[in-house]
């Protein structure tokens, strides 16, 4: 099926530039690309939006496949590229990183003071950056939160225009692009369909926090590589169980032999490719067109 897509649509402004005594905070546009199937013949499609991965340092709307010298990872502009052309919308959307000092999101970690950071200061000495404090990368952290949510209430608030059915909206994102998936949909309560998350977990006490609230949540689909990063492979098989004994529906997918960083053509234990698991269970939602 023949791909159109719209790139740099502005869906909201924000502030940069938190910690900058000289100068008052600026504001930024934020931007998504829209991957929109040629023909969709009056119907309102199923969407699924995306967010990028990188350690809230590093990766973009348009690229977020990084390599650890054993596996590399399928950028989700690419997941979007694919989905699109089995017949859904699909949309990648930007956040602000790190670098940018953004001011502070909307508080949602439970305790923002020991969020996992083993993978965040090595990325920062990669970039030449200093260590930051826990409590500082939350509020970063909070901020991609709130811009993610800002971008599934834009896509619904156009809806329309997109030829978006908004009750069938999936949101989902690699790495940290899949914490802010699964941060908007189950702490925010953003109305979501599904929940896809390549190796990007809530921490633990936050999922108990945010399942002891009654209400319906999305069912969640987690992948993550067998030797993820320490943190990832901690934390899936504990949302996994906190998961279950709610009664919430999930399923965790595991990538055999798989680090952090895998292709969308890896095979997990039971032998389907990732892009098939995420198929399967978009299926299953009822938010991919059956051919």
């Amino acid at each position: 099926m023949t791909v159109n897509i719209e790139r740099d649509i502005i869906f909201a402004r924000a502030r940069v530039g938190y910690h900058e005594p000289q100068r008052p905070m600026r504001e930024v546009a934020l931007r998504l690309d829209a991957y929109l199937p040629d023909k969709t013949d009056g119907r309102s499609l199923p969407a699924l939006i995306m967010a990028f991965g990188g350690a809230f340092h590093r990766g973009s709307k348009e690229n977020d496949a990084f390599s650890d010298g054993t596996g590399t990872s399928t950028a989700v502009a690419n997941y979007c590229q694919r989905f699109a052309e089995l017949g859904m919308a699909a949309f990648s959307v930007e956040y602000r990183l790190a670098q940018t000092d953004p001011e502070p999101g909307t508080p949602l970690l439970t305790q923002p003071e020991h969020i996992p950071m083993s993978r965040v200061n090595p990325v920062r000495a990669e970039l030449g950056l200093p260590p930051i404090a826990p409590k500082v990368m939350a509020g970063i952290m909070e901020a991609a939160f709130d811009d993610v949510a800002n971008a599934v209430r834009f896509i619904k608030d156009r809806a329309h225009d997109f030829h978006v059915d908004p009750q069938r909206i999936v949101l989902g994102g690699f790495s940290a692009g899949g914490r802010c998936a699964m941060y908007v949909a189950y702490g925010k309560r953003i109305g979501v369909r599904g929940v896809i998350s390549l190796s990007g977990p809530l921490v633990p006490i936050d999922g108990t926090a945010f399942l002891s609230h009654p209400g319906d949540l999305p069912p969640l689909l987690m992948i993550s590589g067998e030797h993820d990063l320490d943190y990832v492979c901690s934390f899936m098989p504990n949302l996994d169980r906190q998961f279950r004994d709610a009664m919430r529906p999930v399923e965790w997918a595991q990538v055999t032999g798989g680090t952090h960083f895998y292709p969308a053509v890896a095979k997990v234990r039971d032998g389907r490719s990732v892009m098939a698991v995420m198929r399967d269970s978009l299926l299953q939602w009822e938010c991919l067109p059956r051919h």
